[in-house]
């Protein structure tokens, strides 16, 4: 299980039975994300910083654990979504002047992280069905606002 680094809301999905704990500063986005019909498998308001955090108590000693990991990743959410409600999500998004650039663009300053990755199952590859967004935590706000069609 997932150590979790960050105050958090336990908050119940839409297509679980369970209550999961969100990052206080994703809940506003998840309960818009989920009040549109799209489902999230997994979010962090600072990756950087929960994988120090991790780190720091011991695991995982996995490649994400690096420094340069961490480094990379501080002060940039996480959100995976299932492959056709993560397009559908980056759609609305693409769709708005405030963050089209934002989401169309690679590399760019500010400019998101968006990949599915590549993994071996039953002896052979296969896409991930989820993809993972990473973000300027300081565009949650602005996303959640999109979403919710407040200016």
């Amino acid at each position: 299980m997932t150590m979790q680094t960050h105050p958090s809301t336990a908050l119940t999905p839409p297509h679980h039975d369970e209550r999961v704990p969100i990052d206080n500063a994703m809940v506003d986005l998840v309960r818009a994300i989920w009040a549109r019909g799209w489902q999230t498998a997994a979010c962090c308001q600072d990756t950087g910083e929960a994988v120090e955090a991790e780190r720091a108590a011991g695991r995982p000693a996995e490649p994400s654990g690096n420094a340069g990991f961490i480094d990379y990743y501080r002060g940039w959410a996480w959100l995976k979504m299932p492959q056709a409600d993560a397009f559908a999500f980056l759609g609305e998004l693409a769709a708005d002047d405030r963050l089209r650039h934002l989401v169309t663009t690679r590399w760019g300053r500010g400019c998101w992280r968006i990949h599915s990755p590549v993994i071996w199952s039953d002896d052979r590859f296969l896409s991930s069905p989820f993809v993972q967004m990473h973000f300027p935590k300081a565009q949650i706000t602005d996303v959640t606002r999109i979403l919710t069609g407040v200016a």
